[in-house]
């Protein structure tokens, strides 16, 4: 594959000094191969002007590097700060470097989630998935809750919501919010009612159904959930059982209310779940 030219005017390698910051940047050419997002900072593009994009990159080249930092964990990869639609221009076109601000780790950490916010969340649709992650990060920046609120124009109880949501995810909840395999409403009743340590276990077991987040509180309240956490964490694998067997006879019980379908599969509902017995009144009550 040929690597195709660049219009881009600023040399390789040039040291240079914004106006805004007192930060030295070097601009360098990075093989589009080894760039990879900043976790929570992806977003859904919009085709048409990615097309566009698209165009203007194969006439003129890149003319606005992107940002990037190096990666913190030694592979020689650097990570995206800005320039997710460019970088995936380049992709796709088969342009192998692409210039690049490269920033020191200590100005990415302090500043990357203000840049980012500044350049795109006023103007793009993102997926409520990626701005929920990047109202996590920012937190856990140290921004305040009311600052993050006016910045992502949500109302502060809705920002605490979301923290409260996401406190201690796991990588694994984090991939599958992500990847679609669970939403944020029906994440959220899975917080509310599952104890960090086995809320992996839980998305996992329910990503392959299509429970719906107001069903999935009758299904809580209908096994009496709270009952069997207390059985302890011995329990764990047979309550988890029996949660997914539940969800997954409610995908296919077909028509009628929540309550209705419950009480339809309670009478074909195992004895036995794990090593346990589940002795568990089904009734939508």
């Amino acid at each position: 594959m040929t690597k195709q030219p660049t219009a881009d005017p600023v040399a390789s390698a040039t040291v240079v000094q914004t106006s805004s910051s007192s930060h030295p940047f070097s601009v360098q050419d990075i093989p589009v191969d080894r760039i990879r997002p900043e976790v929570g900072l992806a977003r859904k593009r919009d085709r048409e002007g990615h097309q566009e994009l698209q165009r203007s990159i194969k006439q003129f080249g890149v003319l606005t590097p992107i940002t990037v930092r190096p990666a913190p964990d030694g592979s020689g990869d650097y990570l995206l700060i800005k320039g997710q639609g460019r970088t995936l221009a380049c992709r796709l076109l088969g342009i192998l470097d692409v210039p690049a601000i490269v920033v020191d780790a200590n100005f990415a950490e302090d500043e990357k989630v203000q840049q980012f916010l500044v350049e795109n969340v006023a103007r793009l649709k993102m997926r409520p998935v990626d701005r929920a992650l990047l109202v996590h990060r920012a937190r856990q920046s140290g921004e305040e809750t009311f600052g993050i609120a006016k910045r992502f124009g949500l109302t502060a109880v809705t920002v605490r919501r979301l923290l409260a949501q996401l406190e201690d995810v796991s990588q694994s909840e984090v991939a599958a919010l992500r990847a679609g395999d669970v939403n944020l409403a029906t994440h959220a009743v899975i917080a509310r009612y599952v104890d960090p340590s086995e809320r992996a276990g839980v998305v996992s077991a329910l990503a392959s159904t299509n429970i719906k987040a107001k069903d999935l509180e009758s299904v809580f309240a209908a096994i009496g959930w709270q009952n069997l956490v207390a059985l302890g964490p011995g329990q764990s694998s047979s309550r988890l059982a029996l949660l997914e067997w539940v969800c997954v006879a409610l995908d296919q019980a077909q028509g009628g209310a929540i309550k209705e379908r419950l009480r339809r599969i309670a009478s074909q509902m195992p004895a036995v779940f794990g090593s346990t017995h589940a002795i568990v009144s089904v009734d939508g009550k």
